[in-house]
């Protein structure tokens, strides 16, 4: 069972998500919400299914773990009202998803006041041991009893295996709670990457020399230009698919030869063409075939035989499987770059997503989104024109139109995926995810996307 779809046993109250074009698929159906206990002043109600928001890069630019969040505008409705029954209710689920989340040896990410952690880990009977990757990242407000209080719940956090940090701009309120185990300097008012390299230095020398996470950055430009500096832990940004600014590219001239073998391929497995010309292309390329046949006879791809054939090859293989295959291989192509792998990531979990989005909405051509959500993501994954992947990939009509003129009948799916890249949802991802059943539904299908 993969660690998102584990969030839905593990809380109470399951019930279906609300209705969409098509049945959702049972891995989509999403928890009913938690209800705050009686008595509460008009409580809100808890999310239940908390998908992994944003991707956290390393300093070597690899896909670190995921940055979890409620959202800052409902944390303060939550304060405002000093509601930390709910917040802790909150801080529960995001705990949930987090554990599984490291469990797959990633590093996981959240923000949250210290009094809601306090009462999260209470209601665990044994709280400890399962902190271990977890970033907690400390924000005023909902402040504990005392000072000692305070530092208990810290040394219990760091005695876990959590590492304990907060935003530059908050040291002040938080001094009482001695030295973080990281900072997150302040670069909102940066504009350029020499300002926010000053930024950095400055926070750096006042902080002590205390690693740094870089959050919110504008692009995955201003964050390759930063991962350099010695002190960066981790860093975070929109990863999403737009084009680089600058004159038109060739995309024929970004990839290497190999890709446009590739990328033929891909258009034969979603126009369900013959095997015997699937294969005919693939043999066409005897690297292709070689890294094929590798693939399949590895430990696990193909238990208890030997292929020897490349018709055998795409007959075991499946076409499913086989263009999954062959995206990873172009995605891989793409030219070496700081947060390249990250980028490579990416590109692949927005493909997933939106053929999970076209299957759950009965969508005829799921195979077609598959392709338009990795094509959505090669401008800023390989820095070519939109014009030039849609060319190169021979996109039907409507994925064209999505891509090129964000219309038609397909402009839904990379506008809901885009908007699931902005950041926390708001009401125009509620209203772009409606039609797809609901912001929990495509929420929970998102990060199984990721996995």
């Amino acid at each position: 069972m993969s660690f998102l779809s584990q969030i839905l046993s593990c809380l109470p109250g399951r019930k279906p998500a609300a209705s969409a074009p098509a049945p959702l698929p049972a891995r989509a159906r999403v928890a009913a919400p938690v209800q705050a206990p009686a008595g509460l002043p008009a409580a809100e109600p808890v999310l239940t299914v908390v998908g992994a928001r944003r991707p956290l890069v390393s300093a070597q630019g690899h896909l670190a773990g995921f940055e979890f969040q409620l959202g800052a505008a409902q944390q303060e409705r939550l304060l405002a009202r000093a509601d930390a029954s709910t917040g802790a209710a909150h801080a529960n689920a995001l705990l949930a998803a987090m554990r599984l989340c490291v469990a797959q040896g990633l590093r996981a990410l959240t923000e949250l006041p210290l009094a809601w952690l306090a009462r999260s880990l209470d209601a665990n009977e044994q709280p400890g041991a399962v902190l271990a990757g977890m970033v907690l990242l400390i924000r005023p407000g909902a402040p504990l009893a005392s000072s000692e209080q305070a530092l208990t719940l810290l040394a219990r956090l760091r005695a876990a295996g959590a590492l304990v940090g907060w935003r530059q701009q908050h040291g002040q309120a938080l001094a009482e709670l001695g030295r973080p185990d990281f900072i997150v300097p302040q670069l909102a008012e940066a504009n350029s990457d020499a300002a926010r390299r000053q930024a950095i230095s400055l926070c750096l020398l006042q902080s002590g020399a205390l690693p740094q996470l870089l959050l919110d950055l504008p692009d995955v430009d201003a964050l390759e230009a930063l991962l350099n500096q010695p002190s960066v832990m981790l860093a975070s940004c929109r990863l999403d698919a737009a084009a680089p600014a600058g004159p038109a590219a060739d995309l024929s001239h970004a990839l290497p030869p190999q890709a446009a073998a590739l990328m033929q391929l891909l258009g034969r497995l979603v126009r369900d063409d013959d095997v015997a010309l699937l294969a005919a292309d693939i043999k066409a390329d005897a690297a292709l075939s070689v890294r094929l046949l590798q693939h399949l006879n590895s430990a696990g791809a193909s238990p208890g035989r030997v292929l020897d054939s490349i018709e055998h090859a795409v007959m075991v293989l499946g076409r499913d499987a086989l263009y999954r295959w062959t995206s990873r291989l172009l995605v891989r192509l793409a030219p070496p770059r700081p947060a390249g792998q990250a980028l490579q990531a990416h590109a692949l979990a927005r493909a997933r997503l939106l053929e999970a989005l076209a299957r759950a909405s009965g969508e005829a051509e799921s195979g077609a989104l598959y392709l338009l959500g990795l094509a959505s993501s090669l401008p800023r994954l390989l820095g070519c024109q939109a014009a030039a992947a849609v060319a190169m990939l021979q996109l039907p009509p409507f994925a064209k139109q999505a891509m090129l003129e964000g219309s038609g009948p397909w402009a839904a799916y990379l506008s809901l995926a885009q908007a699931l890249d902005a950041g926390p949802p708001g009401e125009q991802f509620d209203a772009l995810a409606a039609p797809f059943g609901g912001a929990e539904a495509v929420q929970l299908l998102a990060a199984q996307a990721w996995e």
